[in-house]
């Protein structure tokens, strides 16, 4: 996880978020209806959402499990109810959530967003309880974090409102937000590295001032994959971040300026209003958001100056009282004559020898040409210019050429094409196609590169179409031509997509009518509007959602089915959201794929027969029935039917005769009681899905018919009882999700199910037991069983001579693991949690493949000696057992990474082998009794992250500990440690320290000088904790070697007065020193500060002058009764909060003060 402040110096692809969006939820109020469907839905849309289920379940102390979901999530959506607040760890999480600063989108469901803000109305009883519990600290953090998600603006739902709408408003904003999260760059980047360090320089985030940085070169020589990999490194420094993608293509299209000014402002400023028709009044909303907040912003691909103005580019300066940063891409300086910049960055070809290694890498798949081609592939990078997507593309396209004569024939056209002109050479890559591969490419490139489209979505078009789909998209994606990104969506380089588009645009002779594909909404509306289609025509996407509503421009699209009548070799149309009226008879016959989400038509016209129709979507839309009569003309060709979110879909139609359906996907249609009983007579059926159809109650008793299913997915059917008896007869099936239905146990005949990978029952909360015959289910990989009602393990289990993962968490009956679980040869995961386990079995150890054990919430009381055996162990976790201690064995895992014990509570020591564990990076005990660590812990050489919070016996650090140098964070709250040993300063890459304790309530040493000598030579320490150390005296004076520092925290302890040299603190922005209650007087500080609490310092009699703090944002003297005067606030131009309550003595001259200067009364929160 990346801290705020922090510039990573892992990879970007270690910078992303472990989870997209953290759900906080009170379980009672909203577990089964909002909250289960927006967690259905999201993960739908391939967004990885932590959703706690064990919330009824838990004890006074928030998880720690919990604590890194929040941590390690991207976003928060927390749904606040009536009963919320009643629950203490819902608002522990909140203000953790809170304090992380990362987005936050409320629902306020049931509540007035007012009542949550002021903690008025449900919410106040609640409070009033919490405070006799909790005590008035801990219930002033929870109220501040309500009052700030209660101002937070977010959805509203009352009784009267759609929840289906609500959540789907949730999901698009969701949806938009995450793309501000880290960026995928180039999976085999060459000289990547030493240009982001070139432009993080630069930037030089830490400094004061708007900075405008421009990044340009011809195109393809690697300018966007440049920005993207600075943003990832950067954006944890920012708290508002937009990446606006393809400035160029996007602002081509109708009300494309407004488009990208929604996105930018949306992205930036959620609550600001966006005109739909003054370009000018939204510029300089952006100009004023990037002036008064901390921004990153990347502009990408701009080649018009009026996107620029539009985008607020034109009057960025330079204040030195704002720290934005924005990034922009161009392939011509010329546009940006007139605007402020920086700093120009041009992005070179690479080196000769960066050039060759990469085209080497995709050519011949190894770093350096062989000797055969060596000569050859030197010739070849001089013909490319050295471009880093020339170089990608070709080497892709000499991939599956081995021999030196086929070099030289691609040397020859290499040759042929004009210098250094881009296109061309990712023509002869195009020109290598054979016509089926082409025709795809093209389609590609016009039709779907802005779709987002799966993976398997393309596949299934394009085998509608007849294409040998497959094989297609994996030769396209080895000539590097497409890309799938993380989550398997379909992307291609902007330079692809250019060439593509050209090629059509070069065949039609300025005849829009003759242009093979359409993709600009202006071109198709001219074509359809004056009947100009011809049969040249092959595909049509349109999207109502995406165009931008002017005022007076909101009514619906509405097109005729005439328009189509002459495209008759039309086969793929997208007409998402639009109208369709006319004589649907006239729409061609060739059509192979239709996507007509949001379609308003109760049923299907019966005169509706493309009788082509491969693959139909009527997605969102108001069907009730698909069509109204039986035959249907669809039936001889129609593949794929997807009817996901129609909310009105009631049943299914007869579908005997659709011999070719492979796929039905009917997600989330919740008005959905039975399937039709023809389609288990579909022998050609590979893939059902019934995500959070609700109120499905049956499905088809005979499945004789569906033996080639591979995928049947039942996610979320609560009301559906069983599985049909003869579901054996699915002998091709795959995957088998049945988890939160309500079905009590698995048919007999499940054995016959040799094929089955994965078998996922999670939340089955009336299966007990399994059937004997699992274990002949002979190629099961993943079968998981969490939050069941599951008793125990059939001893079969040990067949399941193929299982990988072996997932029981939260099983609460749970109560003993059988020996056979050692048979389980290629084991790699085994998660345990919940139940009365009290052991686990030895033959544990013979588990030689597995990487992750968790066990957890059970009666073990000790690991069994045969864990030496785990010899591939990465990753282990022990949660909530009486376990005392670790075998010495476990020094013998030198594969583990990761080492958690949470809540461990008899956990009294850990064994001197521990140092023997050199792979460990992770080292997390939480709540465990030790009170020391062995000496043999300095030989963690590894060691990054260490956390030791509320061992509350702990009362010292090895001396050995200095030894750790790859330390980065370390967290020890809420220990009895008293002193750090004087080898602390050796850990010379540590950058966070968290040491609070709790205040007043443990035993305290009744003196202490927290630092050793060598405490400032941490020089890259950035974030320091020290709260409730009881610290007396001074704090050192050389404490400004620590350079890097910009969280100081030395709230609640008893020392008099801080160095002078705290001012040296050239980084600094949060001190906080809150009921420190002896310290009499405050120094110089450094003008880097942006917040300076110094609440309830009762002995402060005078602060040196605040003038210089030019970017403070919030300062705090309540109930400093005693300070006399503020030095310096008068010039304070970015203070935006000042808290006085009680200071009696100086009231009177901060008023006298604030009064010079009148701005502040419009800007100033004063309390």
């Amino acid at each position: 996880m990346v801290n705020d402040g922090e510039i990573s110096t892992t990879t970007p692809a270690a910078l992303r978020f472990r989870w997209d969006v953290f759900l906080s939820f009170r379980g009672e109020d909203t577990r089964h209806n909002i909250t289960q469907d927006l967690y259905s839905l999201l993960t739908g849309k391939g967004i990885r959402a932590f959703r706690d289920d064990d919330g009824l379940n838990r004890g006074d102390e928030i998880s720690p499990r919990l604590l890194e979901a929040i941590e390690d999530s991207a976003a928060s959506i927390v749904i606040l109810s009536q009963n919320y607040a009643s629950s203490h760890w819902c608002l522990e999480e909140l203000a953790r959530i809170c304090k992380l600063r990362r987005l936050i989108l409320p629902v306020f469901y049931g509540v007035d967003p007012s009542h949550v803000r002021k903690q008025k109305g449900p919410f106040e009883e609640a409070f009033r309880s919490h405070e006799n519990r909790f005590g008035m600290d801990k219930v002033m953090e929870w109220r501040k974090a309500m009052e700030t998600v209660g101002g937070i603006a977010g959805w509203v739902f009352t009784d009267n409102s759609d929840e289906k709408h609500l959540i789907r408003v949730v999901l698009r904003e969701v949806l938009k937000e995450l793309n501000n999260t880290p960026k995928k760059v180039a999976s085999y980047a060459v000289g990547l590295d030493s240009r982001v360090t070139d432009l993080i320089n630069l930037l030089d985030v830490k400094s004061n001032g708007i900075k405008v940085v421009v990044l340009h070169g011809m195109g393809g020589i690697g300018k966007t994959t440049l920005a993207k990999a600075v943003y990832n490194k950067i954006l944890p420094h920012f708290r508002f971040r937009s990446f606006i993608s393809d400035v160029r293509e996007l602002s081509k299209q109708e009300d494309g300026l407004v488009s990208l000014q929604e996105k930018l402002i949306g992205d930036l400023s959620p609550g600001a209003v966006l005109s739909l028709n003054d370009v000018d009044a939204n510029a300089s909303t952006i100009t004023r958001i990037v002036h008064d907040n901390n921004v990153l912003l990347v502009l990408d691909d701009v080649d018009q100056g009026d996107q620029l103005h539009a985008l607020g580019a034109r009057t960025f300066k330079g204040q030195n009282d704002g720290k934005s940063r924005i990034i922009v891409t161009t392939r011509n300086t010329g546009v940006l004559r007139g605007h402020h910049v920086n700093q120009f960055y041009e992005v070179r070809e690479l080196h000769v020898d960066q050039a060759l290694q990469l085209f080497s890498h995709h050519a011949l798949r190894r770093e350096e040409p062989t000797e055969d081609f060596r000569e050859l592939s030197k010739r070849i990078v001089s013909l490319t210019g050295n471009l880093p997507l020339a170089l990608e593309v070709f080497g892709s396209f000499l991939l599956d050429k081995r021999k030196v004569t086929e070099w030289e024939d691609a040397l020859k056209k290499l040759g042929d094409i004009r210098p250094r002109e881009l296109q061309d050479v990712l023509k002869i890559s195009f020109d290598g196609l054979d016509r089926e591969n082409k025709c795809i490419f093209l389609d590609i490139a016009c039709l779907f590169v802005n779709m987002e489209m799966k993976r398997e979505d393309m596949i299934d078009i394009f085998k509608g179409c007849d294409f040998k789909a497959e094989i297609a998209i994996r030769v396209l994606e080895e000539k590097s031509l497409i890309k799938f990104t993380g989550n398997d969506s379909l992307w291609m380089h902007d330079q692809l997509r250019d060439m593509g588009r050209q090629i059509v645009k070069d065949k039609d002779s300025g005849d829009l009518g003759m242009r093979s594909r359409l993709w600009a909404r202006n071109d198709i509306m001219t074509v359809l509007e004056n009947y100009k289609g011809t049969r040249s025509i092959e595909g049509i996407v349109m999207d109502k959602r995406k165009f931008v509503k002017k005022p007076g421009t909101g009514k619906e699209v509405v097109i005729y089915t005439k328009s189509f009548e002459s495209m008759v070799n039309l086969r793929l149309l997208q007409i998402n959201h639009v109208k369709l009226e006319g004589n649907f008879k006239l729409l061609p016959r060739e059509l192979k794929w239709l996507q007509w989400q949001g379609c308003a038509l109760k049923t299907l016209p019966s005169d509706f027969c493309p009788q082509k129709l491969a693959v139909l979507d009527l997605s969102e839309s108001k069907i009730e029935r698909v069509w109204s009569s039986y035959p249907n003309k669809l039936d001889e060709n129609l593949m794929v039917m997807i009817l996901r979110g129609c909310p009105k879909l009631a049943s299914l139609p007869d579908l005997s005769g659709h011999e070719k359906l492979q796929k039905i996907v009917l997600e989330n249609c919740v008005s959905l009681i039975n399937i039709h009983k023809s389609v288990g007579s579909l022998k050609s059926l590979r893939h059902l899905d019934v995500t959070g159809c609700s109120n499905l109650v049956e499905f088809p008793s005979d499945v004789l018919g569906m033996k080639n299913l591979q995928t049947l997915v039942l996610s979320g059917c609560y009301k559906l009882k069983e599985l049909p008896e003869g579901i054996g007869s699915m002998i091709s099936l795959k995957e088998l999700y049945a988890d939160k239905t309500g079905i009590e146990k698995l048919p007999d005949s499940i054995y016959r199910l040799e094929k089955l990978e994965k078998l996922i029952l999670d939340g089955c909360k009336r299966i007990k037991q399994l059937p004997r015959c699992v274990g002949k289910l002979i190629s099961l990989k993943e079968l998981r069983l969490n939050h069941s009602a599951l008793e125990k393990l059939p001893d079969s289990i040990g067949s399941l001579e193929n299982l990988e993962q072996l997932s029981s968490i939260s099983c609460e009956s749970f109560t003993a693991i059988p020996d056979t679980v050692g048979d389980l040869k290629l084991l790699k995961e085994l998660l345990i949690k919940g139940g009365a386990i009290t052991e686990l079995p030895n033959s544990i150890g013979s588990l030689s493949y597995l990487k992750m054990l968790f066990v957890g919430g059970s009666q073990l009381s000790k690991l069994p000696d045969s864990i030496q055996g785990l010899a591939s162990l990465v990753n282990l976790e022990i949660d909530g057992t009486p376990i005392t201690g670790l075998p010495s064995q476990i020094g013998a895992l030198r594969s583990l990474e990761k080492l958690r014990m949470w809540n461990c509570t008899s956990l009294e020591s850990l064994p001197e082998s521990i140092g023997s564990l050199l792979a460990l990076t992770y080292l997390n005990i939480f709540k465990a009794s030790i009170t020391e660590l062995p000496e043999s812990f300095g030989m963690l050489e590894n060691l990054i992250t260490l956390r030791l919070n509320q061992c509350r016996r702990l009362r010292k650090l090895p001396p050995s500990i200095g030894n750790l140098k790859s330390l980065h964070h370390l967290y020890m709250e809420e220990t009895a440690v008293a002193k750090l040993p004087e080898s602390f300063g050796m850990l010379s890459c540590l950058m966070v320290l968290k040491m609070a304790k709790k205040h007043s309530t443990q035993e305290q040493p009744e003196s202490f000088t927290l630092l050793p000598t060598s405490f400032s030579n941490l020089s890259l320490l950035e974030d320091l904790d020290a709260r409730a150390w009881r610290i007396t005296g001074e704090i050192p004076d050389d404490f400004e070697k620590l350079s890097a520092l910009e969280f100081l925290n030395l709230s609640q302890n008893d020392f008099s007065k801080l160095p002078s040299s705290l001012r040296g603190l050239s980084l600094l922005k949060k001190l906080r020193l809150s009921q420190c209650e002896n310290l009499e007087s405050l120094p110089p500080l450094p003008s880097s500060l942006e917040e300076l609490n110094l609440a309830n310092c009762i002995s402060l009699e005078s602060i040196s002058d605040l003038s210089n703090l030019k970017s403070l944002e919030e300062l705090n003297l309540t109930n400093c009764e005693k300070l006399v005067d503020i030095p310096g606030l008068e010039s304070l131009k970015s203070l935006r909060k000042l808290y006085m309550g009680n200071c009696i003595t100086c009231s009177s001259a901060a008023k006298k003060r604030l009064s010079k200067v009148g701005f502040l009364s419009h800007s100033l929160s004063l309390s």
